[in-house]
């Protein structure tokens, strides 16, 4: 079950990283924002995610937004988040102490010089007015430290490549600018360092899965080095490749990936035909150059709840909801329920139920327009009650 908690930062640059926080987050999870203009809230790509916590990108304009977490059109969590220019952006939260000189005093070394100050103890013997000592003397300590505290200050806003002035050594590092992309703007410079160094990358299980979640997909790796991988290569024929250096994504496929060919098409169609071209593409581009990669797509039960055309839930006698699994190849219309103990689920309605794929299904109703479906926890008898939920009437008399 998905619970949202919070979210953080509050406040983010353009473009960076924003972490939701919670448990049960997944493949389905999905991030959308709304700066309360009408009609225009977008979807926001996820980066990553465990069991609990979720990285999503911010949005590229400069703005507030409302940040809604949902996961299969349902709505887990909102939260306020504000999103600001690189130049507005703090870095690992260190205070800004700029050198402020007004009427001779620079007050920089004036707060220094106020907190040595605070240390001392009370009483006569440690006078801290400005004619003691001990006034002249953190005056001298107060410059060391300011000075320290500038290096320090110069050092992490270089070391982050939200705050560096040193363009031409970042550039160095990363490999830029990169051809016909390059910038010839301080903040041009600064937006591409920022943006190359917090790609992700990797050649882990963890990584390629993590990529998937930018489609909205969940995939399975095998690799065929693995002897416990290797049922999956069953009858792939690897001609003259090295099996070792094969892998494969299983992708879980929804109705979207699938194409049904019908008596239209020529004799040379597949009968099933099953390409998700971004994903291949992607996956293609960013796999070891030394392996070969290969795809599957597979269709997985998914448990929904049979609701009638007013989205009402179809109990049996005990007021249990009739609960119908259906392969995600076949899933048309699905809508979100919540069960009167609280739970949120996806229900979906008697007559968009599919065909059956068994022998063990269960009729659901008797119509020419209607179907079959596997479903768990009734009995036949108890679809008696189904016929006023739907829309098939009974079938009308010849006549004599």
């Amino acid at each position: 079950m998905l619970s949202v908690q919070q979210i953080s930062p509050l406040r983010v640059n353009q473009g960076g990283s924003v972490y939701v926080f919670g448990s049960g987050f997944d493949y389905k999870c999905k991030v959308l924002a709304d700066n309360g203009t009408p009609f225009q809230i977008t979807e926001l790509s996820v980066l990553d995610y465990d069991e609990t916590s979720l990285e999503f990108v911010a949005p590229k304009e400069v703005g507030s937004y409302d940040v809604l977490v949902v996961r299969e059109n349902i709505l887990f969590g909102r939260f306020s988040l504000t999103v600001v220019a690189l130049s507005e952006l703090n870095v690992w939260n260190i205070a800004r102490r700029d050198n402020v000189v007004r009427d001779g005093v620079d007050y920089e070394n004036e707060e220094f010089r106020s907190a040595l100050l605070g240390l001392l103890p009370r009483g006569f013997a440690w006078f801290k007015g400005k004619a003691g000592n001990w006034w002249k003397l953190f005056a001298g300590f107060s410059l060391g430290f300011s000075a320290v505290y500038k290096i320090l200050r110069d050092l992490v806003f270089e070391s982050s490549p939200a705050k560096t002035t040193s363009y031409e050594t970042w550039e160095r590092e990363l490999g830029l600018p990169i051809k016909g992309a390059e910038r010839d703007s301080a903040s041009g410079k600064l937006a591409e360092i920022y943006r190359i160094s917090r790609k992700k990358g990797g050649v882990t299980v963890s990584y390629f899965k993590s990529i998937s979640s930018l489609f909205g997909l969940n995939v399975s790796i095998y690799e065929y080095w693995k002897s416990e991988d290797r049922p999956k290569f069953e009858g792939v024929d690897f001609g003259d490749d090295d099996p070792n250096f094969c892998w494969m994504l299983e992708i879980e496929a929804e109705s979207s990936d699938w194409r049904y060919c019908t008596c239209n098409d020529t004799c040379n169609d597949y009968l099933q035909f099953w390409w998700n071209e971004p994903v291949e593409s992607l996956y293609d581009a960013i796999k070891p150059a030394h392996t070969k990669l290969l795809y599957a797509y597979k269709e997985v039960e998914r448990e929904l709840v049979v609701v009638d055309d007013s989205n009402n839930v179809v109990v049996v006698n005990d007021n249990t909801p009739i609960v119908a699994s259906v392969l995600s190849g076949h899933i048309v219309n699905p809508v979100p329920i919540e069960l009167p103990s609280g739970e949120k689920v996806l229900g979906v309605r008697v007559k968009d139920l599919p065909d059956a794929q068994n022998d063990d299904a269960y009729l659901l109703r008797d119509s020419d327009v209607g179907g079959t479906t596997k479903a768990a926890g009734v009995g036949e008898s108890a679809f008696d009650n189904l016929w006023e939920n739907t829309p098939a009437a009974p079938a009308e008399d010849e006549g004599d």
